[in-house]
C-alpha cells in the first residue's frame, strides 16, 4: 500500500499514457478508425495525465490534493458515463443513426455542440472492437475506476509535511 500512496500519481500518469498509446496502437493495427465516445474516452485519460502531471508537481499542497481528488473523481463520473453510453450504444445499434465524423463536427460547430453531438454518438460507436473478447469501453470504464482510484487514494492518504 506504501507503493500506491507514495507512487500511485505516477503510475497514473504511466498507465493513463500507456493506454492511449495501446489505443492508437490498436487504431493503427485493426484498422478501425475511432468513433466519436473513442475519442472523448481518450481524452478523459489525457486529463488524467495531465492532473497526475499537476498532483506530482503540487502535491505537498493540501488544498491542491483534494481539489485534484475532487477533479478525479469528476472525471472518472464523466468517463464512466461516455464509457456506459458506448456499451449501451455497442448492444442496441438501432438507437443511433449515422453522423458526421470527428473532425466535421470540430470544423462546422462550436466545441460545445460538437462535443454534445459526440456524446450522443453514431452507428460508429456500434462497431465490433473487441480486445481479450471484452468490448474497449469495457477497458475504459476499468482504467477509470482503477487510475483514478489509485490517484484519489494517493492525493488523499497523503501525510501533511
Amino acid at each position: 500500500m506504501v507503493l500506491f500512496q507514495r507512487h500511485g500519481l505516477l503510475l497514473t500518469l504511466i498507465g493513463s499514457l500507456v493506454i492511449v498509446a495501446a489505443a492508437f496502437a490498436y487504431e493503427k493495427i485493426t484498422g478501425l478508425l475511432p468513433c466519436h465516445l473513442c475519442w472523448l474516452q481518450r481524452w478523459v485519460f489525457i486529463g488524467f495525465a495531465a492532473l497526475s502531471l499537476c498532483g506530482l508537481a503540487l502535491q505537498r499542497f493540501r488544498l491542491v490534493r483534494w481539489l485534484l481528488a475532487l477533479v478525479f473523481a469528476l472525471l472518472i463520473l464523466v468517463g464512466s458515463g461516455i464509457a456506459l453510453r458506448h456499451l449501451y450504444i455497442k448492444l442496441n445499434p438501432q438507437t443511433v443513426s449515422c453522423g458526421m465524423d470527428v473532425q466535421t463536427l470540430l470544423d462546422f460547430f462550436p466545441l460545445w455542440e460538437a462535443v454534445s453531438h459526440m456524446l450522443i454518438g453514431s452507428s460508429d460507436c456500434a462497431q465490433a472492437a473487441d480486445f481479450l473478447g471484452l468490448p474497449l469501453p469495457t477497458w475504459s470504464l476499468t482504467g477509470y475506476l482503477l487510475l483514478g482510484s489509485l490517484a484519489i487514494y494517493s492525493l488523499l492518504s497523503r501525510k501533511t509535511q
